[in-house]
């Protein structure tokens, strides 16, 4: 209903992108695949105090996040062949699967689709709110749900947003992703964990821990034990060799 009441063109255009979204999509699910022709391999970083919780299966699976985040409610990972990129979130990488069959994308890392997001963002009746009052933190990110909502939009993809002080781990061209779990199409799921990613397990173990800076658009190592970064020294294929036979990586700080 909310996409119905929006100006013809800008709905069309933003309908249009989602299309266009799909050959950049499937591309990235083709890098990050397991092996050629198997399922796409994701990367979410927890704290420590939850690593014995993905040693045994079945387990809960991934934290549905539901604060106030990028693009609001979801799941945030990364792809296999980034495997280091939002360690600054814990120390624990688990690693799982996922069927992007029928998924739409929407590539926020393309600065004409963002744009089109903030032609969207002023065409909503409540857009003063959300800049003329104290109320601005929860309005700009409930509209990111109800964008996704309207237009039934399964993973935005997107540029890092917070790094690493050194950005020894965070690069600024890398692919992070907010998937979307269903409660009923236009509805995103209130579930706690979702039913998007299967297979989830320890994979990686990182030495390094970071705290947030202030503001939080960076967070500070606290070991910086290597005189090196270490993002070239975890191969993707040795997370997919790992995540394969169920064990797990280290990687120095």
């Amino acid at each position: 209903m909310g996409a119905a009441m929006l100006p013809r063109n800008l709905r069309q255009e933003i309908t249009d992108a989602i299309e266009a979204s799909e050959d950049e999509w499937l591309k990235f699910v083709d890098d990050n695949r397991e092996a050629a022709g198997g399922h796409p391999l994701a990367v979410k970083y927890v704290p420590a105090r939850y690593a014995a919780t993905y040693r045994t299966s079945p387990n809960n699976g991934l934290f549905i996040g539901s604060s106030n985040f990028t693009w609001g409610r979801g799941v945030y990972v990364t792809g296999v062949q980034e495997p280091l990129s939002t360690a600054i979130y814990g120390r624990v990488g688990v690693v799982s699967w996922f069927d992007p069959s029928g998924w739409k994308a929407f590539d926020a890392r393309d600065p004409a689709k963002a744009d089109l997001y903030l032609r969207w963002l002023h065409a909503q009746p409540d857009y003063p709110e959300a800049v003329l009052t104290v109320h601005s933190n929860y309005w700009l990110h409930q509209f990111r749900n109800l964008f996704r909502e309207q237009f039934e939009i399964d993973v935005v993809l997107f540029h890092p947003d917070e790094k690493d002080a050194g950005g020894w781990y965070t690069y600024p061209r890398h692919t992070w992703m907010a998937v979307s779990d269903w409660q009923s199409r236009h509805v995103l799921s209130r579930a706690d964990y979702s039913t998007r990613f299967q297979d989830v397990w320890l994979t990686i173990v990182i030495e390094e821990e970071f705290t947030p800076d202030t503001p939080a658009l960076t967070r500070t190592p606290h070991f910086m034990l290597g005189p090196r970064p270490p993002a070239p020294l975890l191969a993707p294929a040795d997370v997919r060799t790992a995540y394969r036979n169920r064990t797990f990586v280290r990687v120095e700080s």
